[in-house]
């Protein structure tokens, strides 16, 4: 005689418990996570002087976002805020020959999700020449009349009444400048959005995007020898900004994009 089937309600119980189990990890664990990365989140702020003088201000910001202003000496201040979890990230300063040097890193990768980061400021004097490089932070710059050479991987490059010669990099990301007053300047985006806006008109212009909108507007009834070139997208020039006799010059150039020289947006 065949012996009855064993019922099958108990490995079906065990089959629920697990899938309760497992929703019950899935919802406290981010819950948890968030708790615990708020019990072991670390900040500090603080700010170091460096009298002088200074004629040039190089920064290396990692992940760090990134402003500078013009100071009221003929040093700098840096000012910095920073968090982290786990390992606090390492700030360096140095001066050589007059160079002030200013370094961030976080020590490893964030597996916890609690973040390591730093807002620096820094305030140079007028003149020095200043250049930044941001692996994914922004970079903001305001008021400063040196050269700037800024470069980001994966970020936002913003520059607002420079007067100095500018060399502007950025993978992927955008670049923005605004009342520029630069005899000269290099931009170059790879994927992203390219907008300069100029207060004085520019001396030379080289400015191109492999993938996205490059746009240039001068300032109403300057007059420049214009280069242009798109590879897959619309060119807009305003026949009033071209003279092939000037001593002024734009090129512009988009691999797949906009290209656009005009007074103004419209």
């Amino acid at each position: 005689m065949t012996a009855p089937a064993a019922p099958d309600r108990p490995r079906r119980r065990a089959v629920w418990i697990a899938l309760a189990l497992a929703t019950a990890l899935v919802v406290v664990a981010p819950v948890a996570l968030t708790a615990f990365g708020r019990a072991v989140r670390r900040t500090a702020t603080s700010m170091t002087p460096h009298p002088g003088p200074i004629r040039e201000v190089r920064l290396d910001a990692g992940n760090a976002e990134i402003t500078v202003g013009p100071g009221s000496d003929g040093g700098a201040r840096v000012y910095k805020d920073l968090h982290w979890g786990l390992s606090e990230p390492e700030i360096t300063e140095s001066v050589v020959d007059d160079v002030l040097f200013v370094t961030f890193r976080c020590p490893g990768p964030d597996r916890l999700g609690i973040g390591c980061g730093a807002d620096i400021d820094v305030q140079v004097p007028a003149g020095a020449r200043v250049s930044a490089v941001s692996g994914s932070g922004s970079i903001d710059v305001r008021g400063v009349t040196g050269d700037l050479d800024l470069r980001t991987g994966a970020g936002e490059i913003a520059v607002a009444g420079a007067r100095g010669r500018l060399r502007l990099l950025a993978r992927s990301g955008t670049i923005n400048g605004r009342a520029l007053a630069s005899a000269k300047t290099q931009a170059d985006v790879s994927s992203g959005t390219l907008d300069l806006r100029y207060a004085e008109p520019p001396g030379s212009v080289d400015a191109s995007a492999g993938s996205g909108t490059v746009k240039i507007i001068v300032p109403p009834g300057s007059r420049y020898r214009v280069a242009g070139w798109t590879g897959a997208g619309n060119a807009h020039l305003n026949p009033a900004v071209y003279d092939d006799r000037s001593s002024r010059r734009i090129s512009v150039r988009s691999g797949s994009g906009e290209t656009w020289v005009d007074y103004r947006d419209d």
